[in-house]
């Protein structure tokens, strides 16, 4: 299973446990969906990614890494976060959670 994998599992197990307890075979069910989250990154980061230009090669490297990143957050909002009953921001790779009540 994939990092995307991973993270859609976990994110459901934590933020929609009774939907996660309704997956027959979890473990192929979130690879299969990170492969699906991965190709998705990949083909929305090339449509992201803006023709090379004029601009220094480091320049285009960062523009290049912003649109796979823009496509990242865009695909996990699609193909994780939207079914569930949380708010997406609470979900966020690497952000605190809110389960202190603080909105």
């Amino acid at each position: 299973m994939n990092e995307h994998g991973r993270h859609a599992m976990e994110t459901m197990k934590k933020h929609d446990p009774e939907a996660f307890a309704q997956i027959a075979d979890p473990e192929t069910h979130f690879s299969m969906l990170g492969e699906e989250i991965q190709q998705a990154i990949w083909d929305l980061s090339e449509e992201l990614t803006p023709t090379r230009g004029s601009e220094p090669p480091l320049e285009y490297i960062g523009l290049v890494n912003m649109a796979k990143l823009r496509a990242r957050e865009m695909v996990y909002q699609e193909m994780i976060y939207a079914g569930l009953p949380s708010e997406p921001e609470d979900m966020e790779p690497g952000s605190p959670s809110r389960e202190d009540g603080q909105d």
